[in-house]
């Protein structure tokens, strides 16, 4: 009885992979209907409190992402017609998300959630013909994300978990934006308190 009226508190890092959705990319004018967002890859950290008050059901989780990937862009119009632009995308993300989980099976926690944050997209190494390219340029905005997840417990103090997470934040550069949308597949460990 004593364990159910503790606050749980744990810490977990993770490694992820990253499925972009190839749309919303727009360049000087107008959209560019074949921009290729290639697949990434990442890591993160999280601290989450689950109050006693809440039984162990809802939770306050704080989360720091950074990933990267590549985004391919080929010229329709203007300077560069028919060249390919290449840019890198560094995303960083800050979030703060309510997770609702089942915490009174043995071996296996079940759980979902939202978040929302500030999300930064940052372009480094541009090759983009008719664009100014800089070697850093950042975008700052709010992102907000969906996940869904489970943690097998290991022991009462470390666990595992994977998780599913869908991210969507939209960066505006010089002469560029996207309306960046991704998948995410987590795995990672944690440690209780």
């Amino acid at each position: 009885m004593q364990d159910e009226e503790r606050n749980d508190v744990y810490l977990s890092v993770y490694a992820l992979g990253s499925w972009p959705i190839n749309n919303g990319v727009f360049f000087q004018t107008g959209t560019v209907p074949d921009a290729k967002i290639s697949v990434g890859a990442g890591a993160g950290l999280k601290v989450a409190v689950f109050p006693s008050i809440a039984k162990g059901f809802v939770g306050v989780e704080l989360e720091s992402i950074g990933q990267s990937t590549d985004i391919s862009l080929p010229l329709t119009t203007g300077p560069g017609t028919g060249a390919v632009g290449r840019v890198n995308l560094w995303a960083f993300n800050s979030m703060v998300n309510l997770i609702v989980r089942y915490p009174h099976l043995p071996m296996m926690i079940p759980y979902g959630g939202v978040g929302g944050g500030i999300s930064s997209g940052v372009l480094t190494h541009a090759d983009i013909p008719g664009r100014p390219d800089k070697d850093f340029e950042s975008s700052s905005t709010f992102g907000y994300q969906f996940l869904a997840g489970v943690q097998s417990n290991w022991s009462k103090k470390v666990f595992v978990f994977g998780e599913y997470k869908y991210l969507a934040a939209n960066y505006h550069w010089q002469r560029m934006s996207l309306d960046f949308r991704s998948h995410y597949g987590l795995i990672g460990v944690g440690l209780r308190f």
